[in-house]
């Protein structure tokens, strides 16, 4: 006797019954024949409503997921990503601040790798203006990574990638004048960029405009000083002082995310314009080219950055109260700009004049 179970065990091979007057299907034909049955997600759903709450883009995701995708190896992924970034922050601008430690690697590390394609490179700046527009107290703990990728991109092999840093570099001079000035990493990587051969034409745009606003951030006015230096006495029997000292306001400035344990390199307490060595650095890589800018510009279009940047230069070096310590700091100065002046000397120019009439003195 046959048991059910092993009907159904023997059920792919019974045995094909006959019929008459009827043709067996060709075992070569195809069964077209479709069926199909309905599915109901129902958890899918409801983890979607639960999540709702949360800020989503145009196409349903979160800042965690589009950051995710950021770094996905298809550009097409990278590009919708970006765009869904741009429109959640431009939508909803309080979420920049809050995941700041987030949006910083995910973007940043993009300047190396989308800064060649001209597709991608306008979105990214895009949204990196709209990142920028947070404070300076907001930015200050994220800085320095930033500013990691930016010279890393700086140093590429190609051309593209370092103009697009470039630029990125002048929205964050643009934007944080005082924590670039504060970045020494940042000074000393700029003056070795603008002294090797692989920086821009002269006349290349934004460029000088781009010097003109590094100078600008790490120059010193002394007129803001304050005294730090205070006489005070103490009495030792009642403990008391004669006048009392505000290390807050002379501490003002002070980065409380500035560890040397954890940053490459201790904040600037000095700006850089202010050592002898450094400022000789800078005249070295900015000479040539506003002897380029001043013997080829016959128009006049790049004057008022070469102008500017002359005065600056001038204005650091009359700042300048250490030079001593530099024994041969006059020859060397008179060596730099004399091909400068020679230039300058041949335009007709009251505002060339002005600008390097501080050259007198070498």
């Amino acid at each position: 006797m046959v048991t059910k179970k092993k009907a159904k065990k023997n059920a792919d091979f019974k045995k094909v019954k006959l019929k008459v007057g009827k043709k067996l299907r060709k075992t070569t034909t195809t069964d077209t024949t479709i069926t199909a049955k309905k599915v109901v997600l129902i958890s899918q759903l409801q983890e979607k409503s639960e999540s709702s709450e949360k800020p989503l883009s145009f196409r349903g995701l979160s800042l965690e997921e589009l950051c995710r995708q950021l770094g996905h190896f298809n550009k097409s992924v990278r590009r919708d990503a970006l765009l869904g970034t741009k429109q959640l922050l431009t939508s909803r601008p309080d979420l920049i601040e809050t995941h700041l430690r987030t949006l910083i690697p995910a973007i940043a590390r993009l300047v190396s790798d989308c800064g060649h394609d001209p597709a991608l490179n306008g979105q990214l700046r895009s949204l990196l203006r709209v990142i920028c527009s947070v404070s300076s107290h907001a930015m200050s703990a994220h800085f320095t990574l930033f500013v990691a990728h930016l010279l890393h991109a700086l140093t590429h092999n190609e051309a593209g990638v370092r103009n697009f840093s470039l630029s990125i570099i002048a929205m964050l001079l643009s934007n944080y004048p005082d924590l670039c000035s504060s970045n020494v990493d940042l000074f000393n990587s700029f003056v070795k960029f603008l002294s090797s051969s692989r920086k821009p034409g002269w006349n290349s745009p934004r460029f000088l405009e781009t010097v003109d606003s590094f100078l600008k951030a790490y120059t010193v006015d002394r007129s803001t000083r304050k005294k730090f230096c205070e006489e005070v006495e103490l009495d030792f029997t009642t403990g008391k002082l004669s006048s009392s000292v505000n290390l807050v306001k002379i501490f003002s400035k002070t980065n409380p995310f500035d560890f040397p344990v954890i940053s490459p390199s201790a904040t600037a307490t000095v700006s850089p314009l202010e050592l002898p060595e450094s400022l000789l650095g800078v005249c070295e890589a900015c000479a040539p080219i506003l002897a380029t800018s001043l013997s080829e510009d016959k128009a006049g279009t790049f004057l008022p950055p070469t102008v500017s940047i002359l005065t600056l230069l001038g204005r650091a070096t009359a700042n300048l109260s250490n030079a001593f310590l530099v024994e041969d700091f006059v020859p060397r100065m008179t060596k730099i700009w004399a091909q400068v002046r020679k230039i300058a000397a041949a335009r007709k120019s009251d505002k060339v004049r002005q600008s390097i009439h501080w050259l007198n003195e070498y």
